[in-house]
């Protein structure tokens, strides 16, 4: 550790921005910025957790504050249902949440999980209703939502603050960074400059280039370049370190969002990180903190076993998954993991960060029980890949929009599995009269008690209560004329093949098979 008198000052505080997709988390952080990130993304939706500083100099009407330019850090969580795990982790990192709702839409599905992920990590948030410049907004509807929810707006009786305003004129933004200023002043945000940096990991990526770097959040302390950083398993040496505009700098301060790049291995998303004299105190820690980890058997692998055992009748589809960043592949892994049924379902024999290689074109090649598709997300593939893909015949395809890549799986799962046949009971009756019986024939009569007998469809024959076999109706008449269905009421006479005798009395369970 690095020795220094304690400086414990004022922070900035570390704000989330969270809500349902399209609600114009991006468009605002785009004003704030006077960016445009938006149009860099893929079908305008935010696919990649973002962090962003800006200085907002407050009005008047903030108290000590006033006229004093002040720093915040921004977090831009997508709003994409696949993305609940990163949200998660932007309200555990950040000191304020900001949960933007449209206007013209109200309370929405990711609405509420934003917000349970802002209650469950018990930080502080402001509502900002947004779009309000849109012909259909909706401001009372919308306020009428959120206390529908028990979100208890300030000035309508309850404690939350809030701000209306558009992100794409600016209307109200200014007041709503007024408001987070004023909430930061509340919660009293204190860090101690003094000490070596610790923070998260809020994204991760594999770099061509370059190698794996990560943004990380230092919500305490001081990075500097030349010492080095611990995050799970993984180290980097502070050498190169760049703010969230990419510029190199050799110094971080608290609530800083910094980008560094020289990882040995690729850090989780979510972990926690220290920060360290020198690269030998580093791998001191952490092969401590791995033997701790040997003495303790992992939960993961004991439910992947048990999970492999339970589902060993299922049809499985081998993938191959690749993604840019560590927050992007949680997101699609979640969603593949999802897809499928109790018969058929999508299985991940490898997946990583990264441009998709000659390795993992092996890996799809030998994969049991047949070749595994190839998946990449924000990706290309190398010029080796491409070559071993043609050579095996391996499918690759590529996306840049997560719910797209999830709707191909699903497709080509479909088109994969093999057909099962499942029977369906389409209608039950009673036989009234038997009329005759000889050769394996019999034509009986009744009236159909509910769904209908179909011509070519198998019956189940049952006499007081045990089932004595299997028909099938050859033919059907109703009104004296034959006919392919009988609906529920009707009179009918059926022909029906079977090797026993059917018998006043006998119940007719009719059905049919069909694929799936």
């Amino acid at each position: 550790m690095i020795p220094k008198n304690s400086l414990v000052t004022e922070r900035p505080p570390i704000v989330a921005v969270m809500g349902h997709v399209d609600h114009g988390k991006s468009t605002l952080l785009d004003f704030i910025r006077h960016a445009n990130v938006v149009g860099g993304e893929a079908g305008g939706i935010t696919q990649h957790v973002a962090a962003y500083e800006v200085e907002h100099v407050p009005s008047s009407k903030s108290g000590e504050s006033a006229g004093k330019p002040k720093r915040i850090t921004f977090i831009d969580t997508p709003g994409h249902a696949a993305f609940k795990a990163i949200r998660a982790r932007g309200a555990n990192v950040a000191d304020i949440a900001i949960l933007v709702v449209a206007a013209d839409d109200g309370v929405k599905e990711q609405t509420l999980e934003a917000l349970e992920s802002i209650r469950n990590a018990g930080t502080p948030f402001i509502v900002a209703i947004n779009k309000i410049d849109k012909p259909n907004a909706n401001i009372e509807k919308t306020q009428a939502t959120l206390m529908e929810n028990k979100v208890y707006l300030e000035t309508l009786g309850g404690d939350v603050p809030w701000a209306a305003i558009s992100a794409k004129t600016g209307d109200g933004v200014a007041g709503l960074l007024d408001l987070i200023l004023l909430v930061a002043e509340v919660e009293g945000l204190k860090g101690d400059s003094s000490l070596p940096a610790e923070g998260f990991v809020i994204e991760a990526h594999r770099d061509p280039k370059r190698g794996i770097a990560a943004t990380l959040i230092i919500t305490n302390g001081t990075l500097l370049s030349g010492q080095a950083l611990l995050a799970g398993r993984a180290i980097a040496p502070v050498r190169i370190m760049e703010n969230f505009a990419g510029l190199k700098i050799r110094q971080a301060n608290i609530s800083s969002p910094v980008i560094l790049t020289g990882f040995d291995e690729l850090p989780v998303v979510g972990e926690s990180f220290q920060t360290f004299t020198n690269k030998r105190d580093a791998e001191e820690a952490r092969s401590a903190g791995m033997q701790k980890e040997r003495m303790s058997p992992s939960p993961v692998q004991k439910n992947l076993a048990s999970n492999a055992e339970a589902e060993s009748d299922q049809f499985r589809m081998p993938i191959v998954v690749r993604a840019d960043t560590s927050g992007s592949l949680e997101a699609v892994v979640h969603e593949v993991n999802r897809i499928g049924d109790a018969h058929a379902r999508v299985v991940i024999v490898l997946s990583g960060i990264g441009n998709i290689s000659e390795n993992d074109i092996k890996a799809a090649a030998s994969s049991s029980p047949s070749p595994a598709f190839v998946f990449g997300f924000n990706v290309e593939a190398d010029a080796l890949g491409i070559e071993r893909a043609r050579q095996h015949g391996i499918q690759i395809e590529k996306f840049n929009i997560i719910y797209k890549m999830v709707e191909r799986i699903q497709e080509i799962l479909r088109a994969s599995a093999p057909k099962r046949i499942e029977e369906q009971v389409i209608g039950n009756t009673k036989v009234m009269r038997q009329f005759s019986s000889r050769k394996g024939l019999h034509v009986v009569g009744g009236s159909v008690a509910d769904g209908y007998l179909a011509k070519g469809a198998s019956v189940r024959v049952t006499r007081r209560g045990t089932v004595i076999g299997l028909g099938k109706i050859k033919s059907l008449q109703t009104n004296k004329q034959n006919t392919d269905r009988v609906e529920a009421g009707s009179e009918f006479g059926a022909q029906i093949e079977a090797v026993f005798e059917i018998a006043q009395g006998d119940s007719l369970e009719c059905f049919v098979n069909v694929s799936k």
